[in-house]
This record gives structure tokens, C-alpha cells and sequence, in this order.
């Protein structure tokens, strides 16, 4: 089976989403030893205009030639346009989104290896069903509910070599919420 073009990483929490694209990141760019054939592109976005500055950084990024030859690695963190938003319903956005899918549907992964990361997504979309069947997809937390959050807090847990009770779960849920970002600390 040949290798996904990109690799798309997405989900509801941020925190969540930025954190496995860091491991995913990370892992990527070990493969590169050229500092220089390495990239870091935002793609936060606050209107039309700053989505087609994203894009068309990328664009850039992934035409670019490694300057001592190679892969590059190239990553789209913080990808916000893809929610549902008055940007991300934007007609110019969705336009520019199907550009998105084109460019990252040409990827040749041997030369350049793309790491996207977006939150939050609108999965109605078609984009990300695309991502589904076209890229090394990764939806982090899965839905909005607190098995997301138990499950976060199970890992960490893990990570750290110690176990919880599931009545100790739920009352540091009941105690700090929805918190990702704290569950973590």
C-alpha cells in the first residue's frame, strides 16, 4: 500500500490536538538530520485573507526544494478555518479550502512529509471525510463528552506510572471540569 501523502491530526480541544502534533512532529522531523529542511507554518486564521496566506505559505513550503537534497518536513499547526465559523463558512474559505485539498492531495510523501493540525473541525464538511480516506488521519478525543476527558486523564495517569480509581476519575472531572489543559497538570 503506498504511503499517505499527509498526515492530518484534528479534533475539539487544542491543547489535545497541539500536544500529539508536537510526538507526531517530533517523530518526523527526527527522520530529516537538515535543520533548514524543516518547517513550522501557522495556520491560524481570523478572516479570508489570512486562510489565503496560510495556504499559499504552504504552498510555497511544499514546492521548495531541500536545499542539500532530501525530505523536508513541513508543518500546518493551529489550523482554526476548518470550524464552523464565520470564517470557515466563508464561501472564499471554502473555495480556498478546496485548493488546500488539491495541493495536499499532490504531496508526494518520499520528498515531503505534511503534518496538519487543526481544532476545533466542523466534520459535516467534506474536508475532513476527505482527510479520512486520503491521509494518515488522527482525530484526538473523539467527541465532546467526558469519556474524551477520562480517557485524557487514564493516560496521563499511565505516563506518570500511578492508577486511579474510576470514583476518583469522575470526582476530578466533578472538581476541575472540562479542563483539559489542567487534567494534564
Amino acid at each position: 500500500m503506498p504511503a499517505k501523502p499527509f498526515t492530518f491530526i484534528c479534533g475539539a480541544d487544542d491543547f489535545l490536538v497541539d500536544r500529539l502534533g508536537k510526538e507526531r512532529y517530533a517523530a518526523m522531523a527526527s527522520e530529516v538530520e537538515d535543520e533548514f529542511s524543516r518547517e513550522i507554518l501557522s495556520g491560524f486564521a481570523n478572516n479570508v485573507g489570512e486562510v489565503e496566506t496560510a495556504i499559499n505559505r504552504l504552498r510555497d513550503s511544499v514546492q521548495t526544494i531541500s536545499m542539500f537534497g532530501g525530505k523536508r518536513v513541513v508543518w500546518l499547526k493551529d489550523v482554526n478555518f476548518l470550524a464552523d465559523t464565520v470564517t470557515g463558512r466563508a464561501d472564499s474559505t471554502l473555495k480556498l479550502v478546496d485548493d488546500l485539498k488539491e495541493l495536499l492531495g499532490s504531496i508526494n510523501p518520499d520528498h515531503t512529509a505534511v503534518l496538519v493540525t487543526a481544532a476545533p473541525i466542523d466534520r459535516r464538511r467534506s474536508f475532513p471525510k476527505w482527510c479520512e480516506k486520503t491521509a494518515d488521519f488522527t482525530l484526538v478525543g473523539g467527541s465532546d463528552d467526558g469519556d474524551a476527558l477520562v480517557g485524557v486523564i487514564l493516560a496521563e495517569a499511565k505516563a506518570i506510572d500511578v492508577s486511579i480509581s474510576p470514583d476518583a476519575t469522575r470526582l476530578l472531572l466533578a472538581k476541575i471540569g472540562a479542563n483539559t489543559r489542567l487534567i494534564v497538570e
